[in-house]
């Protein structure tokens, strides 16, 4: 049955559509507001604040229910939410005594949807608000769960919005990376009560300072979660390489990028994902104790309900000098070339003699045929930059040492220092845990100290974080004409004995670069087995297909059982891909299975990658019955495992067809239309015709379809 139900999205101005008013984040006011709906749907209101009375009334002969709100706090118009639904919820209350709903509609909340979150939520709360040791402000914390919200998630004070994927858990179907992503949302969101809600960006240009902040706190807000699910998050500061670090970078190494600080105010994976790792860094060099004490007393505490801008860079020099810290260079100065310019410094590491080493900096753009492109920030700084360089002599490895050297900036681009080495063969490993945002470039003869290492049985003694760096460094060099392919190539056959999560993430998302561009070309057989014969004997056959080993009770008392399953859905996502016949066989059998048998239940680790390759492998029977379970879902975590799956045909009318499909939101919806073409788009044959499909029909995608994929 179809319902209509009424969502409130007002950032970034929205508000001034809705009521008259100022409607800029600098500006901050009280509300109070009434709501009026019809009384004949069983429908209510639910906004920021709490209701304080309600009343029904007629109006030209129709009877109207109304509700009136409390009084806001002072707080922006963007963060202003009214929903009117029929949802059901699932309560709880933090240990602060924060009034937690999580709204959803009916059937998912009878069906213990709603569980998960309202156990994790409290603890989030908790956790920012004792961390930064300021409570949260407003008397309850409600999420709401919407079926179709192109936002993503709204961090609305009192009322945050989400799409269904980002809030909802399905016990039956849902996967442990779910539980993870869900939280580290809520988390994010939850950081926004106080970065961005609190105290918020002045104007747009700087909102990296709500973004950024609450991707750095979504890490932080899950050490409060309930013990049983601690090991979920055991490896959160790792998954940040991948989740944040990675991106930041690849997304960074282009001329058409943009700094934090932006006069458009753009919503990008540089505002979030940079942000978050500028933070990083900055809390890697000033400790967690200055850093923190900065945030605290005159970051929130100075600014609480009111605005802020650029003032932040005297924020941490302050907290900094009060602490007894002092460094090279100015602290505003180092905040100032980081978020004023696009971009970030390419170390290059050289051995000058036995015990020197050298450290040049240059601005790293991975199109060798690219160019810097002047941008304000960029004509104070000449895009060098001041780089904490942290690093480990060969020595020291298995060891906690960490060395740093400040490179200057403009008069002194180039750094010296002397390393005491024992032997002509010792070098350095730099950048200790992917603390800094740069990256780095060793001479010929370090990478290739620095490759036996890693195929050395001691290569543990080299951190994960450092080790997936490593490979994105290496494989990131080779893309821009810096390094030949086969020393990077080289260097990650040492996966195979590789038994972490983020090293394998990192060379598989590497490998999916290749094969984009060997996709079509003569040695694609080549590029195959060379990933097979990594894949296949290790991680592929350690692991296999069974998950009872590493079931959510198991998760209980084994840290490794999230990470087995995490690779366990990477090894087979890329034995299938690649082409391994066992790989091939259990999939297509296991969706046969379920095929023939709907009620049967295919691990949610591997889900996705049956239904990828039983298509890929299947016809137009297999295409169709796959539609059809889309269309009767009612769980989005499992229709979106099919529309990716529907998106590996290999026939490109089928692939047309479905793109018609995805464009009638009867059929899909309107959120999960950028996701539908970059399934297809991913695939060898659909990116042609994703493309031809994006050109032949771009006021019709561009105009009506588009929608922020960020929150």
């Amino acid at each position: 049955k179809r319902r209509v139900i009424a969502i409130s999205q007002m950032e970034t101005t929205g508000a001034r559509h809705t009521f008259p008013c100022f409607d800029e984040p600098a500006f901050k006011a009280t509300f109070d507001f009434t709501l009026y709906h019809r009384s004949d749907q069983g429908f209510y209101a639910v906004a920021n604040m709490p209701p304080i009375m309600f009343q029904t009334e007629m109006i030209d002969t129709v009877l109207w229910n109304s509700t009136t709100f409390d009084t806001t706090y002072v707080m922006s118009t963007y963060l202003l939410a009214v929903t009117v639904s029929d949802f059901l919820y699932e309560p709880a209350t933090s240990t602060a005594g924060v009034q937690t709903y999580i709204y959803a509609r009916p059937e998912t909340i009878k069906n213990n949807e709603g569980v998960f979150a309202a156990e994790v939520t409290p603890a989030l709360l908790d956790t920012i608000a004792t961390h930064y040791d300021i409570p949260y402000t407003l008397p309850k914390s409600d999420q709401m769960a919407v079926a179709d919200f192109g936002a993503g998630a709204m961090e609305n004070w009192g009322l945050v919005l989400y799409r269904e994927t980002l809030l909802l858990f399905d016990e039956n179907i849902s996967s442990v990376h779910d539980k993870y992503s869900i939280t580290q949302v809520i988390g994010h969101e939850l950081g926004h009560q106080w970065f961005g809600n609190l105290v918020t960006c002045a104007w747009w240009n700087e909102i990296w300072l709500n973004e950024g902040f609450a991707s750095y706190v979504q890490y932080i807000a899950v050490d409060g979660v309930k013990p049983e699910y601690k090991p979920l998050f055991y490896l959160q500061w790792e998954i940040f390489i991948i989740d944040d670090l990675q991106i930041a970078l690849s997304a960074d190494a282009y001329s058409n990028s943009h700094p934090l600080v932006h006069p458009e105010g753009r919503f990008s994976s540089i505002t979030y994902s940079k942000g978050a790792s500028f933070l990083r860094m900055v809390q890697s060099f000033l400790g967690e104790t200055t850093f923190t004490g900065a945030l605290k007393q005159e970051y929130m505490l100075v600014k609480m309900f009111n605005s802020i801008g650029k003032r932040i860079i005297f924020f941490f020099p302050q907290e900094a000098s009060a602490n007894g810290l002092t460094f090279p260079y100015p602290l505003q100065n180092v905040f100032e070339c980081w978020s004023l310019q696009m971009g970030y410094p390419l170390i290059s590491v050289t051995r000058i003699t036995p015990n020197t080493i050298r450290l040049t900096q240059e601005y790293f753009l991975i199109d060798p045929n690219d160019s810097p492109v002047d941008t304000p920030g960029s004509l104070t700084y000449k895009y060098q930059w001041y780089v904490p360089f942290t690093y480990r002599g060969v020595s020291e490895f298995g060891s906690t040492t960490i060395t740093t050297e400040w490179m200057g900036q403009l008069t002194q681009p180039t750094n010296y220092f002397s390393a005491t080495f024992t032997n002509s063969e010792d070098y350095i490993l730099g950048n200790i845990k992917g603390n800094g945002f740069y990256r780095i470039n060793y001479d010929l003869d370090m990478w290739g100290k620095l490759s036996l290492k890693l195929k050395d049985p001691s290569f543990k003694e080299i951190p994960v974080e450092n080790r997936a760096q490593l490979v994105d460094d290496i494989f990131a060099l080779s893309r821009s004409g810096r390094i030949d392919i086969s020393l990077a190539l080289d260097l990650a056959t040492y996966m195979v004995n590789e038994d972490e999560y983020i090293p394998w993430q990192t060379f598989l998302d590497a490998m999916t670069y290749c094969e984009y561009m060997l996709g079509a070309s003569p040695i694609y057989g080549d590029f195959s087995k060379y990933i097979l014969d990594l894949v296949v004997p290790s991680i592929y056959a350690d692991l296999g297909w069974d998950d009872s080993n590493t079931s959510d009770s198991a998760l209980i008392t084994r840290y490794c059982a999230l990470i087995d399953r995490m690779i366990r859905g990477e090894a087979i996502d890329a034995a299938c891909t690649y082409g391994n016949q066992d790989c091939i066989d259990n999939a297509v059998m296991l969706f046969d299975q379920w095929r023939n048998d709907t009620t049967t239940i295919i691990s949610s680790t591997y889900r996705t990658d049956v239904f990828c390759t039983a298509i890929r492998e299947g016809g137009l029977a297999e295409w169709d019955f796959a539609w059809e379970q889309y269309l009767l879902s009612q769980n989005a975590q499992f229709q979106s495992s099919l529309r990716y799956g529907l998106s590996c045909s290999k026939d490109a009318w089928v692939l047309n067809r479905y793109l018609e499909y995805a464009m009638d939101p009867t059929k899909v919806r309107k959120q999960d239309i950028q996701n539908t073409f970059s399934y297809i788009a991913r695939q060898e044959y659909g990116k042609y015709t994703a493309w031809a499909f994006a050109m032949n029909n771009w006021d019709r995608v561009i105009n009506q379809y588009v929608v922020s994929m960020f929150f």
